[in-house]
């Protein structure tokens, strides 16, 4: 080795020399033809003459990574780059730098440690670094020696000429003939003089440019001429020569393209018709080939041929024209193995053919068109004089390629055709299935040039064998044949997803068969059809005549497409079924859930084909799961079937899933150590998971105690699926239902404080929403204040009468946000040092704020210390947001009753007072009206007793007016508590009242019987006897009709009193039960006008309504409801 260079390798065992380096084996990334010159052998001696950094090492780092590939020894001698910008040029570009450098393969170097390392560039003392530097390569067993330099340092050098520098670059190219060394100088353009980059082309066999493209040089010129006497003339030929041959091969390639271009162009043109592109190929043909004559035919049949197109002037060759095969060239053309190229019939002994004699062409040049694996035609040119030339390889190659893309155009024509007829076959909306059938085996049959096409029902595991359709009449083969499917072809493709043909059964081995003994059929082309939940399907066209030759990839492919479209349809078919199936379950109105889940479990056995189905819940997360509905388990259900939670298989795994989970054998897999096949030997299995809103319930599943055969398909996961969703979305409205009737129980429960109630609301609350801790709390914001009003569950600090700052309780989110808000993450929404979150320990909240007026708000809300780890649903801030209402009603009611409960004692009192105060005046004027009457009564006349009369009858009226006031403010003051009463009794009672007015008007009062009320008797006993005096004062001539009717209506009686009296005109009929608010005159029908707002103020207090329904003279019907008492 090398003393400047021993420090900074390391020696590694590599393979031995292989020769001499090689260009044209190269690897080295670069572009061009790098094989060696005709003139010379030196292939080792390459210049890089780049203009920047990244086009410089592009080329260089590919050169020396292909050395390190090869096991060369490899130097990179450093100059206009540092060492460290060329080891990380390297590194960017994918070498493993520090490998290399560890190994000795790689190692960089200055140009003082080289060119320059005696002091000063010896031309001599370089020559022999170079030879020491192989010999140690060699002695370290690499593979060869690669170098790399950057020549800049020349520029700068004082003590190099160029000229020493262009003579030393010259001798290295034959010095290394028989050894494996190669270099790449590098020049950098910007720096280097033109001139001496002249001279660097001239003494570099090969040159690096534009990026890495590589090309043999040209202008090199060897050292014996380089070093040699001047000779302009030799140097002038070479030049001349090159420049000559350059431009032949130039002109060679751009006719070459040019004709290729325009091929493709017309192949390629979108509008032109087939026709059309032919006609273009056999003129562009013509011209390429420099013959006269281009014809392109058909083959109809075995022994003729017509002309489809065809240009240029010939008697015989014109479109359209029909003819035999027989003596033609078109015969020779499609006896031969391929292209036919005669360029003079006499040296051919064509001459003597009558072929010659019927068509006269001195020269053919022709190939054959295949379409479909079958012999379609011939392209041929021809001219009527002899070809001066032979036939090059590129016309040659022309010629194939026409007739290559003629191919292309007829089976792409074939394929579009194909597919066009099956399109508009299986899309016609006016097709049934198997009027669609029978198509697809019209055009299979005419495609593949078969006699029969058949569907039939396969089972492998049975061998199985029964005809379903059939594509025309055939005797023997009809719909219903069975057979065995080992007897058939089919049985080829049974289970596989391919295509299978036979086209010699007794070369194929199948002459036994009884499709083939029996049936005589002698081709086969069908395919395997897999029907999810339905049986498994074949499709195929018989005939029985022989196939010539092989079924082609197009036919195979069409095959296959018409096999995939039958068996889409088959299975959209059990699809829909599956699917109409499942809805008229789930829609039926008369099965109640528990009947449509069983349903649900055998449809879903049948569809999936396993053997047992069931709905398990899981009451508790690590708990067991619960049976709740099963078939084909043979256990009862609410069995508890449970699986380790540690395993997290079957139903464990299932309910931990987001998508449906699947396995078709537990054999080799941890499954099979689940206790739950263990137990019941549960091998393949298929589940969901089933939810009652955002909170996992179960799992739905069907699985059998045999493998299944094939993988679980996205359908049958998707309907499954499907299936799970229908049961969660009962699930759930089940408990939407059961929680809203719960809250409307709560609600409107008459008897229950408004406190018994919210304890009930917060039991609901944690149990719709899983959480532990139920509250509602007073809140101010303006002086941020939260005070604990009710609390429901444990917790140290949220108590009754507890404060906080109501910033510093998730609260606040309900008064910045409005609405409902929740909190699943505190650190996540800024909570995280919150007195709510640190001291509280709150890890879960959901809560809504209830504005009120004349009192503070609540904030009504629901927490727990535990995580929770899903959101909050929609339904379930719905159902928080209904409680708040009620609650807001309840706070607002309580406070309008507690107004009200004021308003009526004030007003009671002032009635007490009025009334009070007016009756000793009243008396008072009483009393002086009968003392004026007894002691003066015979002193007045006739008019002032008439006075008197008045104002005696004023005072009476003025003592009913003032008793009835009093009897109207007592209603809700004075009454008695309410206990069961008997309307029957109180009728009796009120009839005996009013004897004397039934009797002097004759009165008819009836009724079926009266039901138990709840109430106050002395009250209700009120409201009838006004009624029936109404019934009866307010009646016309005739003797009045009164009934007193009962009706039940849920928790209340309505109590109707029926007259055919005057009745009373609609617009009037609301001011009745108003005080005071008389419809007559006193002349025409006596009264105060308290009569029917004192029922009303009655009615009201039992919490019942009373209305009239009336027409003038057609009666009124007063109606009111009374609250039935409770058995």
């Amino acid at each position: 080795m090398s003393k400047q260079l021993s420090d900074h390798t390391i020696q590694r065992p590599s393979s031995d020399f292989e020769g001499r380096f090689d260009t044209s084996r190269s690897t080295f990334d670069i572009r061009g033809p790098i094989d060696p010159n005709e003139d010379h052998e030196h292939t080792d001696h390459f210049a890089l003459i780049y203009e920047d950094r990244a086009e410089q090492f592009d080329a260089a780092v590919p050169f020396i990574e292909e050395g390190l590939e090869r096991g060369e020894r490899c130097i990179y001698v450093a100059d206009d780059n540092t060492v460290d910008e060329v080891l990380a040029a390297m590194r960017s570009r994918g070498v493993d730098v520090d490998t290399a450098l560890e190994s000795g393969a790689l190692s960089v170097h200055t140009e003082a440690e080289t060119y320059r390392r005696t002091g000063e560039f010896d031309r001599d003392a370089m020559r022999s670094f170079w030879e020491e530097t192989l010999a140690d390569a060699t002695d370290d067993e690499f593979a060869g020696l690669r170098a790399a330099a950057e020549m800049t340092w020349a520029l700068e050098a004082d003590d190099t000429g160029f000229d020493d520098l262009c003579e030393y670059e010259e001798l290295l190219n034959p010095l290394y003939n028989d050894d494996d060394y190669a270099v790449l100088c590098q020049y950098n353009r910007n720096r280097f003089p033109a001139e001496i980059l002249h001279n660097v082309l001239r003494t570099h066999p090969f040159l690096v440019h534009d990026d890495t493209t590589v090309c043999q040089n040209f202008y090199y010129t060897p050292p014996e001429e380089y070093f040699g006497p001047d000779n302009p003339s030799r140097e002038l030929d070479r030049k001349l020569a090159t420049l000559v041959d350059r431009t032949d091969a130039r002109t060679t390639i751009e006719t070459h393209e040019r004709y290729q271009r325009e091929l493709y162009e017309i192949i390629a043109t979108p509008h032109a018709s087939f026709d059309e592109k032919i006609a273009g190929l056999l003129e562009l043909g013509r011209e390429r080939l420099g013959l006269e004559i281009g014809y392109f035919t058909e083959t109809i049949d075995e022994n003729t041929f017509e002309i489809v197109d065809a240009v240029g002037a010939h008697e015989n060759i014109r479109p359209g024209v029909t003819d035999s095969l027989c003596e033609t060239y078109c015969e020779k053309l499609l006896a031969s193995p391929g292209r036919i190229a005669v360029r003079d019939a006499a040296e051919a002994g064509w001459t003597d053919d009558p072929a010659y004699e019927r068509f006269g062409l001195d020269a053919y040049f022709g190939t054959t068109i295949h379409v479909g694996g079958e012999t379609y035609g011939t392209l041929c040119f021809g001219s009527e004089t002899t070809r001066e030339v032979p036939y090059t390889d590129a016309e040659r190659t022309f010629l194939d390629l026409m007739g290559q893309l003629i191919e292309y155009e007829l089976e792409r024509q074939r394929r579009e055709r194909f597919l066009r007829e099956s399109s508009q076959i299986t899309s016609d909306p006016n097709l049934d299935f198997e009027e669609k059938l029978q198509a697809l085996f019209e055009l299979g049959c005419e495609q593949f040039g078969l006699e029969l096409g058949v569907m039939a029902t396969v089972d492998s595991d049975d061998d199985r064998f029964e005809v379903e359709y059939v594509s025309d009449t055939y005797d023997g083969f009809e719909p219903g044949l069975e057979l065995p499917l080992s007897e058939t072809y089919c049985a080829t493709v049974a289970g596989c997803d391919t295509v299978g043909s036979v086209d010699d059964p007794v070369e194929a081995g199948y002459d036994d068969l009884y499709v083939y003994r029996e049936l005589d059929m002698k081709t086969y082309l069908g395919t395997y059809i897999e029907v999810e939940g339905d049986v498994d399907r074949t499709f195929f066209f018989v005939s029985e005549e022989p196939h010539d030759g092989e079924f082609s990839d197009d036919e195979r492919t069409f095959q296959r497409l018409l096999g995939q479209w039958v068996k889409y349809e088959l299975q959209r078919r059990q699809r829909e079924a599956f699917l109409q199936e499942s809805y008229r379950i789930t829609a039926d109105p008369d099965r109640d859930f528990d009947e449509k889940l069983e349903e649900l479990l055998e449809l879903g056995r049948e569809w999936f084909g396993l053997e047992m189905g069931g709905l398990n819940h899981l009451p508790s997360r690590g708990g067991e799961f619960r049976l709740e509905k099963g078939v084909g388990l043979g256990v009862d259900d609410d069995d508890e079937l449970w699986s380790d939670p540690g395993y997290g298989c079957f139903c464990r795994r299932t309910i931990e899933s987001d998508d449906p989970v699947a396995m078709t054998d537990v054999h080799g897999t941890d499954w099979q150590d689940d206790a739950i096949h263990r137990e019941f030997g549960l091998t393949s299995y298929l589940g969901t998971r089933v939810t009652d809103g955002s909170t996992p319930y179960g799992t739905f599943w069907f699985g059998s105690t045999e493998p299944r055969d094939r993988p679980f398909s996205e359908t049958e996961r998707t309907f499954i699926e499907l299936l799970g969703q229908w049961i969660s979305y009962e699930l759930e409205r089940e408990q939407r239902e059961h929680h809203q009737q719960t809250l409307s129980r709560i609600a409107a429960d008459p008897s229950r404080s408004f406190e018994a109630k919210l304890g009930d609301l917060f039991e609901l609350g944690c149990e719709r929403f899983d959480l532990e801790i139920g509250g509602i709390a007073e809140i101010d914001p303006a002086s941020d204040s939260f005070k604990v009003q009710a609390i429901r569950g444990d917790h140290d600090q949220l108590q009754p009468g507890a404060e906080a700052p109501l910033s510093e309780t998730y609260c606040r989110e309900t008064v910045d946000h409005g609405a409902v808000a929740d909190i699943t993450d505190p650190e996540r929404t800024g909570f995280g040092d919150s007195i709510a979150y640190e001291e509280f320990g709150v890890e879960t909240y959901l809560g809504t704020r209830i504005e009120l007026e004349n009192e503070p708000d609540r904030t009504f809300f629901f927490v727990s210390t535990d995580a929770r780890d899903r959101e909050f649903t929609q339904v379930e801030r719905t159902f928080l947001h209904l409680m708040s209402q009620w609650i807001a009603y309840e706070l607002e009611r309580t406070q309008r009753e507690r107004a009200l409960e004021e308003s009526n004692e004030r007003l009671e009192q002032f009635a007490y007072a009025a009334s009070h105060d007016l009756q000793e005046p009243l008396r008072m004027v009483t009393s002086y009206l009968q003392l004026l009457e007894n002691r003066y009564g015979d002193a007045f006349d006739e008019d002032g007793e008439e006075f008197l009369d008045f104002a005696v009858d004023g005072a009476d009226r003025m003592r009913e007016m003032i008793d009835g006031l009093l009897a109207y403010s007592r209603v809700e003051t004075q009454g008695d508590p309410f206990e069961p009463v008997d309307l029957d009794a109180l009728l009796e009672d009120v009839r005996e009242d009013l004897q004397i007015q039934i009797e002097e008007t004759d009165a008819t009062i009836a009724t079926d019987g009266l039901p138990r009320v709840s109430g106050d008797a002395s009250q209700l006993r009120q409201v009838l006897q006004n009624l029936l005096e109404n019934a009866i004062q307010y009646s016309d001539d005739t003797p009045p009709r009164v009934r007193i009717d009962a009706t039940r209506r849920g928790r209340e009686w309505v109590i109707s009193v029926e007259d055919d009296g005057i009745g009373i005109d609609p617009d009037d009929q609301d001011r009745v039960f108003t005080v005071f608010d008389r419809l007559h005159s006193r002349e025409e029908y006596d009264g105060t006008g308290i009569g029917l707002a004192l029922c009303q103020r009655i009615v009201e207090r039992h919490g019942g309504d009373i209305w009239v329904d009336a027409e003038p003279g057609d009666g009124s019907t007063f109606s009111f409801t009374l609250p039935a008492v409770r058995e």
